[in-house]
């Protein structure tokens, strides 16, 4: 039954216009018991008509409470190589599990989170009700990693990594899997030419498979805060807003012109780089 409802879905793709081809969230979901937020981003297309791969790039949350299923079934995938996007802190408190695999899954991560922000503790402030709605409003804010150059530095390297072969299929995560990763995801989709609209799907996706989680932390915040928070800005930042996403794209634009302008200037992926890693996760 499966095969044959992909069969249908492909061909209901091909009739209807290009936007309209990502599959259904629980196609994209992976089976595993111990994340919330992990998924394939295969299935979107591009402007020119192209479609990204299945099997080639993952975005999930944290894989530090993976079951011995979940390592069997992650090294069916075949994984060559896996970004944390968490800090210090935060890898330190709960290390990922990962699947013993020969060759080893090739393990990065990369600078990206403000080394003065103790996130493990403003996690604390937030699921204590101690902290303020305009503290909250500022978590929302992704603009730093467009115009700090160390931070797009960072973001570059990890772009220009994907152009390797050896590198994919490439798994990238944080803890909630939807802040930082989602941002991943975005650079990585708009670089490959996915349209804004169908990356903001991406991103808010999120909010779907965080749902349950995401109402379970509103009810016990609500319950404990010392003073009052705003109920939509607090939804805001335990899911993802679409302001984050917006925010990003408007600081692209006013410090370089366009998005695509950002992707060759500000992180340095030149037309070469970019054609490669076209080439290796679109058909």
């Amino acid at each position: 039954m499966q095969w044959l409802l992909i069969i249908i879905s492909l061909f209901l793709n091909a009739c209807n216009s290009a936007e309209a081809i990502a599959p259904s969230i629980d196609q994209r979901m992976l089976p595993l018991d111990g994340t919330n937020n992990a998924r394939d981003l295969g299935g979107y297309t591009t402007t020119e008509g192209r479609v990204v791969k299945h099997g080639l790039l993952f975005r999930s949350d944290s894989l530090a409470h993976l079951t011995d299923n979940d390592l069997v079934y992650l090294q069916q995938l075949d994984i060559a190589a896996i970004t944390d996007l968490r800090s210090d802190l935060e890898r330190a408190k709960n290390p990922d599990r990962l699947p013993d695999q020969s060759p080893p899954i090739k393990y990065a991560t990369i600078e990206i989170n403000n080394p003065a922000l103790d996130i493990v503790l403003l996690g604390n402030k937030i699921f204590s009700g101690q902290i303020s709605t305009p503290e909250l409003k500022a978590l929302l804010d992704r603009t730093t990693y467009v115009t700090n150059p160390t931070l797009r530095a960072e973001w570059g390297q990890w772009l220009k990594s994907l152009a390797e072969p050896n590198n994919l299929p490439h798994l990238f995560h944080c803890t909630a899997g939807k802040d930082r990763t989602g941002y991943a995801a975005a650079l990585i989709l708009i670089t490959i030419g996915v349209s804004k609209e169908q990356v903001m799907k991406d991103f808010l996706l999120s909010n779907t498979y965080l749902q349950e989680k995401t109402e379970q932390s509103m009810k016990y915040i609500l319950a404990n805060a010392s003073s009052p928070i705003d109920e939509d800005t607090l939804r805001a930042v335990i899911g993802v807003s679409s302001v984050s996403l917006e925010s990003a794209y408007e600081a692209m634009e006013a410090e370089y012109g366009s998005v695509d302008i950002f992707i060759e200037k500000g992180l340095g992926i030149d037309t070469n780089t970019r054609q490669k890693i076209k080439s290796l996760v679109l058909k």
